[in-house]
């Protein structure tokens, strides 16, 4: 009998938390606009207001220091929209493995190794930096330290959407911003946040008044604090499923290539591809046989047949450039891992014959 919870797609979005949605459930009643002065708009700011405080606390900020956004894309492209009108778009650089929400808002001329960023930057006078946590693709970990300590009065744009939750240190030192997206922690969709060290210098951000979702809020507000709560349960499952996973490949799987798999990573996600084998094929006959999701590259780009720019960065051969991303999640079970690791074996091997 095949089971029921085949999703390894978690990079893209993760399932929603049953505590979340019991959260989002609490509010639904509260419509009011958040703006209005009267009951309902009172009641819907109340609930945002307390939600933005319980958050802060958790990220050991200042609740004026939260700005929601639509989703973790929203808060790229707004924030890389503010420094464009301050700074113009000549002087905003990114690493060549930035999500599209910060890619699509520079020069092509303006990017760099996330590994070796003072490579190109040293000689540069960069305004406004973006350089992601975690990519999503692979999982690799990247640190903007040594690009505020070459150029401390630089703007930087941390995006930590698939790195909260998963181990790491949460700092704000040496950022100036930091992106997250609900979604990759089991929390809601149409909802996203924005930390900035100095509101006030960014005006579209400070005082914003886009009308805000109360249960949306809530329901993110949940999922920050479930991530911190379990981090260290959901950390241990993500790294022994992600080691079974990638061990059962060298052992069972011939020709086949771990992306980044010698840098330090997320627990997880792996980006792997099989020799003489397009990720697309296989991504497609694993949902259809098996109704197995996984993806190829990001979800953003999970349905184009040319390499994505992260790939392209991390592997120069093109016989490795098409692989599979397996993503986890803590709702999985021991059985969907052994499972799994089967299924991908036989369509492997069929595809190849």
């Amino acid at each position: 009998m095949k089971h029921a919870n085949l999703y390894f797609d978690a990079a893209a979005s993760m399932p929603l938390h049953p505590e979340v949605w019991a959260e989002m459930e609490k509010f639904r009643g509260i419509f009011g606009n958040n703006n209005s002065k009267h009951y309902q708009g009172f009641e819907a700011q109340k609930v945002i207001t307390q939600s933005l405080e319980k958050i802060a606390d958790i990220l050991g900020v200042a609740p004026e220091q939260l700005q929601i956004t639509y989703s973790g894309t929203d808060s790229n492209r707004r924030f890389l929209w503010s420094c464009e009108r301050q700074f113009s778009r000549e002087n905003i650089w990114a690493s060549f493995v930035e999500h599209s929400s910060v890619k699509d808002e520079v020069l092509e001329t303006n990017f760099f190794s996330p590994r070796d960023p003072l490579e190109i930057l040293r000689d540069k006078n960069p305004r406004v930096v973006a350089l992601m946590k975690a990519n999503s693709e692979t999982g690799e970990i990247f640190s903007s330290r040594k690009i505020r300590e070459f150029f401390p009065e630089t703007i930087i744009l941390e995006d930590w959407a698939q790195a909260f939750g998963k181990g790491l240190k949460f700092e704000t030192d040496g950022v100036d911003a930091i992106s997250f997206a609900p979604q990759k922690i089991y929390g809601p969709k149409m909802v996203g946040l924005l930390w900035l060290k100095n509101p006030r210098n960014f005006p579209e951000f400070f005082g914003d008044r886009h009308t805000k979702n109360p249960w949306l809020v809530a329901g993110m507000a949940k999922a920050f604090e479930i991530a911190a709560r379990e981090e260290s349960e959901t950390v241990e499952k993500l790294a022994r499923w992600q080691k079974q996973i990638e061990e059962y490949i060298i052992q069972n799987i011939p020709h086949h290539k771990i992306h980044s798999e010698n840098f330090a990573r997320i627990p997880g996600t792996t980006s792997v591809a099989f020799h003489g084998i397009r990720g697309a094929e296989l991504m497609a006959v694993l949902s259809k046989e098996e109704r197995i999701c996984v993806s190829t590259g990001s979800a953003c780009s999970s349905d184009i047949l040319t390499p994505t720019d992260t790939i392209k960065f991390m592997e120069s051969d093109p016989a490795w450039q098409f692989p599979v991303r397996i993503s986890l999640h803590k709702f999985l079970q021991d059985e969907d891992i052994e499972y799994f690791c089967e299924a991908l074996e036989n369509y492997v091997e069929e595809l190849r014959n």
